[in-house]
């Protein structure tokens, strides 16, 4: 088995690791340091594995025949996910895909402001705390907002959504937004460390 190029269960496990790095770069801000630290160890090991298996099938003269395409699966797989992450195709897809929810979700959140949301699957994000939007200078709540938090299965950090009506929100030292399109932002807060 050692002699031969890694095969199917190698790009299954390949394809589930680069998985995880699109879903931490699906949100309005990356999982970017976690990325860093999963992509370092779990790649090296992968890829150790797939250099001992290649190399090996190449010294036991079993690399050659029509199988011997194998050794590109995962530097197209890795291609992909470059590819994507350089047009931050992750997050538009999905936010794309969630923004009709999400948009029902925020007017839900605007319409009733003194009731907070429970957390709940709006779209393709895992919501919490939907509420209405501080105004920093004003130290009021903004009429007709809502901000909510997007979590991720395994991590907790602040990171979300911001549905403003008008104006821009203000960024201070602990909270940045990203200017979406139309009234949406996304956001990344103090989390707490």
């Amino acid at each position: 088995m050692i002699s031969k190029p890694p095969g199917l269960p190698f790009a299954v496990v390949f394809s589930a690791a680069a998985a995880v790095v699109l879903i931490w770069a699906s949100y309005p801000y990356w999982y970017g340091i976690e990325m860093f630290l999963f992509t370092i160890p779990v790649g090296g090991l992968l890829l150790a594995y797939w250099a001992v298996r290649m190399v090996w099938a190449e010294r036991k003269g079993t690399l050659e025949g029509s199988r011997s395409r194998r050794w590109i699966i995962p530097w197209f797989i890795a291609g992909g996910v470059m590819l994507a992450l350089i047009t931050d195709a992750p997050f538009w897809i999905r936010f794309t895909i969630s923004e009709p929810s999400m948009e029902a979700y925020a007017k839900a959140v605007a319409e009733n402001p003194d009731r907070e949301e429970p957390c709940q699957w709006v779209g393709l994000y895992y919501v919490c705390d939907g509420g209405q939007h501080l105004d920093i200078d004003t130290r009021e709540m903004v009429p007709g907002s809502a901000e909510f938090s997007a979590q991720d299965w395994f991590l907790h950090d602040n990171k979300g959504f911001l549905w403003l009506p008008s104006g821009e929100p203000v960024e201070t030292i602990d909270d940045h937004y990203r200017y979406l399109k139309d009234r949406w932002y996304g956001y990344e807060g103090w989390d707490n460390w």
